[in-house]
């Protein structure tokens, strides 16, 4: 009787051992699964881009696709502002991390100014100081074409001065850069007006106040010589 019991006893402290193994294991799984699950709860699901056409908007979301599934935490802004300087047509944008598993970019397409010939190819000049592909774009034929070697800067530079002045940029066709560094317009009605190197924003207050006068029936306005103005036909 003294043996039976003391095998009763090994027995059931065998199945004891043997439940504590099993709950033992199976809580490692739960704690695995649970921090995993933790884990994963941050990993981005959803990018969304506001701020451009619906099409390029889209495809900007598609080339971000790689940070799917990626931690949230671990995405940082350089990451994305790598990415958006692709698109040199951005000017300005911002980045929100909706958490746990969303970023939204707005984004601000830079304003086209103008456009320009480069190696026989087209291109707009744009706000940010950018020449800009045509290829994304239309409707921009309405731009003054811009000839001549300069840099973006250089061109805002000198829309700043006529927007000082009473001349209207929108009636502008043409405009010239020289390799000495003057520059003519021409406007819409096929006016050409050859600016001296200096006093710029004065002379385009005079050549305004020429084209605005009714009695003026030429298509060149010289005032390259100073003190000197010079009206004539081409």
């Amino acid at each position: 009787m003294t043996l039976c019991l003391g095998l009763d006893l090994r027995l059931v402290k065998k199945n004891i051992l043997f439940l504590f193994l099993i709950l033992f294991f199976l809580s490692s799984i739960n704690s695995q699964l649970f921090v995993e699950k933790k884990e994963s709860f941050y990993n981005l699901q959803s990018i969304e881009v506001t701020g451009l056409d619906n099409e390029i908007n889209l495809e900007i979301e598609q080339n971000l696709n790689f940070l799917k599934n990626t931690n949230i935490f671990s995405i940082n802004r350089e990451i994305l502002k790598d990415q958006i300087s692709k698109y040199n047509f951005i000017e300005n944008y911002n980045i929100f991390k909706l958490y746990p598993s969303k970023i939204i970019l707005e984004l601000k397409q830079a304003e086209f100014l103008a456009r320009t010939i480069k190696n026989s190819e087209t291109f707009l000049i744009g706000s940010n100081s950018k020449f800009i592909n045509i290829e994304k774009f239309s409707n921009y034929e309405d731009l003054p074409i811009v000839f001549g070697k300069f840099t973006p800067e250089k061109f805002i530079n000198f829309k700043k001065i006529i927007y000082q002045s009473d001349l209207n940029y929108n009636k502008i066709k043409e405009i010239f850069f020289y390799p000495s560094g003057r520059i003519d317009i021409k406007n819409k009605d096929n006016v050409l007006i050859k600016f001296p190197m200096q006093n710029l924003q004065e002379s385009m207050e005079i050549a305004n106040k020429i084209i605005n006068n009714k009695n003026f029936n030429n298509n060149v306005i010289d005032l390259r010589i100073l003190n000197q103005l010079i009206l004539s036909n081409e």
